[in-house]
């Protein structure tokens, strides 16, 4: 069986009623005409008309008439009387001041009056010349700001890896400010399940009679706040006071949340996001929208990370707005919210609707304009908005979106984003750089900020992946750059270390005669690139095959000759590189 919640609401009694009270339900304004006012005993002439006929008031206000709601407090008003015509002798200390704002009274040229909450304030004077009896109004309305909500505020992602991109999404909605209800707001929340049916209504009478529906440009917004554990088992339906009915959101879609759901318990209420329905849409329909994801903590305490829900903003309806032509404003107007499958679960929180605001009439509504959007980090700005981003370091980074609206009021909220670290290594080569042409050396990865154990290899030459060589250790003998992907299968993230691998020619170059004559010239038997040879063997004979110099690590200790005469002398050099055993043999001449 379905469940039918209603939450109907009585007809509005406005315009009579705000007239007396202290917020004029007013987003704009205009001065009422000033008039005469007839005295007991007086004997009114056409002259005195005249006269009183020029009598004018003015209200001014050296702290403005738009205010912001942090702000705001005592606000200074002072009154401006006289007579437009030059004919009217009149003395200004006659003239009697008499203010209303609200329920409360005030006498004098100058007053203050503390306001605090949002809304519109009606400022009637009334200005009397005792003398001649003239009595002039004026009126003026002074509007304190409403506080903007972020729920369309988000990042791309809230986990990230070090240096990966992502774009801030700064969208701040402007409270409308109303003397008449638009909203239906739910407390408690109205829970649903499969088979429940909510539904509510609100009830329009401010409207010029006859005033229609034209097409889908006369609404600005329909909006409902809502939590559920997946969005594709619910169905939206909107019911306008002649009958009509369209669907703003039917079954389907991907499996994702409105909102921050509890999922394991039914009975606690979790965070509505607010989804609106809109002639100028943010996002397609609904079933057709990608999820975004994101981690939270519910507020039972659970901690869900990586879940999949629709993004709060203004979508397309599934039917068209211009269905719901011909439909009077005044009125009726029904939302329904079907959850048609048996299992998961949500909660509702409130509905509302907003037709163009060209259509209220004066006093009843105002919207503060948001004019401006910043994002910044520490202290330093982000260009853009969306704003792409990214972050080296790892860790939680909060950026700041400050808005500004058309009253001068700023507003803040704060996202925070997880940069998760790269893999950190470095290539480390058997041989040092560069090597010997036809040597091979092995490269091998060192981690450095982990035990590497959750990390897989893929290496590269070129760009272009290296088949089945996977593991953190490559034996090369080719000069090139080798590249190593470095995947950390916990957090997804990635680095790729690249080494170089160049070549030397390491032949040999061993002199056929020296001249150890002390003149730092060619004064020993120094054999060219022997260092590449480590531990290499050498043997020196005279003419006669007498042993003169023997060593067994060949290098920087060269053999000067000395007591040696000069002749012709004859080596035996014994030397290695990479398991591989040569043998050098030939003759060197010393002359002094």
């Amino acid at each position: 069986m379905k469940h039918f919640l209603c939450r109907c609401l009585l007809p509005l009694l406005i315009i009579l009623a705000m007239v007396g009270t202290e917020r004029l339900f007013a987003g704009t304004y205009s001065r009422e005409s000033r008039h005469y006012e007839e005295h007991p005993g007086w004997d009114i002439s056409g002259e005195a008309e005249a006269e009183c006929d020029s009598f004018v008031v003015s209200i001014e206000s050296p702290d403005g008439l738009m205010h912001c709601p942090e702000t705001v407090g005592e606000v200074s008003f002072s009154a401006t009387a006289t007579y437009l015509s030059d004919e009217v002798d009149y003395d200004p200390d006659n003239f009697s001041y008499v203010w209303n704002i609200g329920e409360r009274e005030y006498h004098g040229g100058e007053i203050s009056h503390t306001f605090s909450d949002p809304g519109a304030y009606a400022i009637r004077l009334t200005v009397t010349d005792e003398e001649t009896g003239c009595v002039a109004t004026a009126l003026e309305v002074l509007m304190v700001g409403t506080y903007p909500t972020f729920s369309g505020t988000t990042i791309s992602t809230d986990t990230v890896c070090a240096g990966e991109m992502f774009t801030l999404y700064g969208i701040a909605h402007p409270t409308v400010w109303t003397g008449f209800p638009t909203v239906v707001q739910e407390d408690p929340p109205v829970f649903v399940a499969g088979g429940d049916v909510y539904e509510s209504s609100l009830n329009f009478d401010v409207f010029s009679e006859g005033l229609e529906v034209l097409s889908a440009d006369d609404f600005d917004r329909i909006c409902v706040n809502i939590e559920h554990v997946d969005q594709s088992q619910l169905r939206f339906e909107l019911e306008s006071p002649g009958g009509i009915v369209i669907e703003l959101k039917g079954y389907g879609g991907v499996t994702a949340n409105f909102g921050e759901p509890v999922v394991w318990e039914d009975d606690v209420p979790g965070s509505g996001y607010q989804y609106c329905f809109s002639p100028s849409p943010q996002y397609g329909r609904m079933d057709e929208t990608s999820p975004q994801y994101h981690e939270y903590s519910d507020n039972a305490g659970n901690y869900y990370f990586n879940a999949a829900h629709l993004p709060s903003g203004t979508y397309t309806p599934d039917e068209s707005l211009n269905n719901l032509a011909g439909s009077s404003l005044n009125g009726t107007w029904t939302m329904r919210v079907e959850d048609g499958t048996e299992g998961e679960t949500g909660h509702i929180f409130s509905w509302s609707l907003f037709f163009d605001e060209a259509f209220y009439p004066d006093s009843l509504i105002f919207t503060p304009e948001i004019v401006e959007h910043q994002w910044s980090q520490n202290g330093s700005p982000v260009e853009g908005n969306p704003a792409g981003v990214s972050v080296s370091e790892k860790g939680d980074h909060d950026f700041l979106l400050e808005v500004r609206d058309n009253f001068g009021c700023t507003y803040d909220t704060t996202v925070t984003v997880n940069v998760l670290p790269l893999p950190e290594a470095e290539i480390v080569s058997e041989l040092e750089m560069p090597i010997c042409e036809g040597d091979s050396t092995l490269l091998t990865v060192h981690p450095l900020n982990s035990d590497g154990h959750d990390w897989v290899y893929q290496w590269q030459v070129g760009g272009q992946d290296m088949p089945d060589r996977t593991y953190d250790t490559l034996m090369v003998k080719n000069p090139g750059t080798y590249t190593v992907m470095i995947e950390d299968t916990i957090s997804g993230c990635m680095s790729f270390i690249d080494k170089t691998v160049s070549e030397q020619n390491c032949d040999l170059t061993i002199p056929n005669v020296f001249t150890p004559n002390a003149d730092g010239i060619n004064d020993e038997f120094e054999i060219l690139n022997l260092e590449h040879y480590p531990n290499a063997q050498i043997v020196i004979y005279n003419r006669w095959g007498e042993k003169v110099f023997e060593h067994h690590d060949y290098y920087n200790n060269w053999w000067d000759g000395s007591n040696a005469p000069d002749g012709v002398y004859f080596y035996v050099l014994k030397y290695s590189r990479m398991g591989e055993t040569r043998y050098s043999e030939g003759s060197v001449t010393i002359i002094r």
